[in-house]
């Protein structure tokens, strides 16, 4: 008797006939396959040696609070992403390529990725008066001196390594954010020991990102960044600056919801309003403290008065696409330290970061020299097609504001304040969202609820299965699970008994 149900038929007829298609599309379309292959697919990226003790190591110290002081325990963090860095850096320097899963924009640009979101988080350790030259596992890491060699080098047209010329919605505007801003922040130590040559070519590579076709959400303030920075950097060019003023206008006047939320098309609202929107917003009012200064204040402190409450010991929860910056969540925290000082205290700040890394170091997401391609582990029904492996160190977006916030206030050394949810349990909501955070004091949970799901389905996550590895083996690029629903369309999202959580 055959027990196979009709649903169960329907799957292994449709299997049997995309695998066929798939083998077909091979036998037929070989050549036409290997040209859409995506950019260094093929290639195996070693993890270093001794990563598993290294990884050990860092747990060891990170996570006893007793034996290790704040200061050093974040200046041990620092040394172990900066020699994984320094450990997959290429032979000219601009590329990092750290292994793990590469994403469909292909190698190179995965390598520069790696170099540029980096090199914010050298740049604040610098300018918060740390070494220049540190030591890890017995090797001497010059900081400036290999940043510098990289922006030389992936500038020049001429060399191996060049970033490539930008294009309408390239990703090198996403990047070249990083480094413009990164060159502000270090600029005591890395422009300014730049010959006016070398300067005039890293800039004339920045501002290829300037009037480029760009979409239509958080990416309106990367250029920005780099015509301020650069501007700041004295290569003011009054059309550009023109052009970015127009440009920051109409993103606000569109996009701004209230109480310090944007809208973040295509998706709609979700964690880029931290990691993003408000962490560029930050940024922009330290390179130029008159731009937009009224409004970028009060909405960061609107912001975090709701914000806020989104943490706890136990971690927080994510929804929304990027789940591997989740990192960079308590970014807009400690940036408050600084313009909002009313709405979070030093204290606070350092709490809120504190117990954020802790959690995800304690629960694998820090491997190999590098953030994890998930939200604990690897995980990749939750890795968008755009993430590759050094994507995900927008983690360090937390860090690179503390950092460079401790050289400004002694933020390593605050007194911890308790969270909210540390203090006592509550509901909250934000009007313009319709968002509730309600938090748990005895058991540390925070739950998210979008009140405008509250009648949808329940979705729960799609599997990275056969099909999805069978199309990458063929096609030879990444074919992920699409979990837009259950990343948005869920009316529950709790840290404790998440769809996302530990596998």
């Amino acid at each position: 008797m055959n027990n196979i149900t009709p649903s169960k038929k329907f799957k292994k007829i449709l299997l049997i006939v995309v695998l066929g298609a798939l083998l077909i599309s091979v036998l037929l379309g070989y050549n036409k396959i290997s040209k859409i292959a995506v950019d260094g697919w093929s290639q195996h990226i070693e993890v270093y040696k001794n990563s598993d003790k290294i990884d050990k190591k860092l747990k060891e110290i990170f996570l006893d609070k007793k034996r290790f002081s704040t200061s050093y325990r974040y200046n041990y963090l620092f040394k172990y992403f900066a020699y994984g860095n320094f450990k997959y850096r290429s032979g000219e320097g601009a590329l990092v390529l750290y292994p793990g899963e590469i994403s469909s924009r292909g190698r190179t640009i995965n390598g520069l990725e790696s170099f540029a979101r980096f090199f914010p988080l050298a740049a604040s350790w610098l300018s918060s008066n740390r070494a220049v030259i540190i030591t890890v596992h017995n090797e001497d890491i010059n900081l400036p001196q290999i940043l510098m060699k990289g922006l030389i080098n992936g500038t020049n047209p001429k060399n191996l390594e060049y970033w490539g010329d930008v294009e309408d919605k390239d990703q090198r505007i996403v990047e070249a954010a990083d480094i413009a801003l990164a060159l502000w922040i270090s600029r005591d130590y890395i422009w300014n020991n730049f010959k006016a040559s070398e300067k005039d070519q890293i800039a004339n590579w920045l501002n290829q990102c300037i009037n480029k076709e760009i979409v239509d959400n958080n990416w309106n303030l990367f250029p920005i960044t780099i015509v301020k920075a650069l501007q700041a950097l004295g290569y003011s060019d009054e059309v550009n600056i023109n052009y970015v003023k127009e440009l920051y206008n109409n993103y606000k006047n569109k996009h701004y919801l209230g109480e310090g939320w944007f809208d973040d098309p295509p998706k709609g609202v979700d964690f880029y309003n931290a990691w993003s929107i408000h962490y560029s917003l930050f940024w922009l009012d330290q390179i130029d403290p008159t731009f937009d200064h009224d409004f970028i204040r009060k909405s960061h402190s609107e912001f975090v008065q709701f914000y806020k409450y989104l943490f706890s010991t136990e971690g927080f929860p994510i929804m929304g696409r990027s789940v591997c910056y989740r990192l960079a969540a308590p970014a807009p925290i400690v940036s408050s330290a600084l313009i909002a000082p009313k709405e979070i205290s030093t204290g606070l700040a350092l709490r809120t970061l504190d117990v954020t890394w802790m959690h995800f170091v304690e629960n694998n997401a820090v491997q190999n020299g590098k953030l994890t391609q998930g939200y604990y582990e690897d995980d990749l029904r939750l890795l968008d097609g755009y993430s590759g492996a050094g994507s995900c160190l927008w983690s360090l977006r937390s860090l690179i504001v503390a950092f460079y916030i401790d050289g400004l206030l002694p933020l390593m050394d605050a007194e911890e304040e308790a969270l909210p949810v540390e203090l006592s349990s509550f509901s909250v909501t934000n009007s313009t969202l319709n968002w509730t955070l309600k938090g748990n004091q005895t058991n540390q949970e925070i739950i998210l609820l979008i009140n405008k799901n509250i009648n949808n389905s329940h979705y729960g996550l799609k599997d990275y299965n056969f099909i999805n590895r069978s199309k990458e083996f063929i096609l030879k690029k990444p074919f992920r699970p699409n979990n837009e629903d259950a990343l948005y369309k869920n009316y529950q999202y709790s840290n404790k008994n998440s769809i996302i959580g530990k596998k």
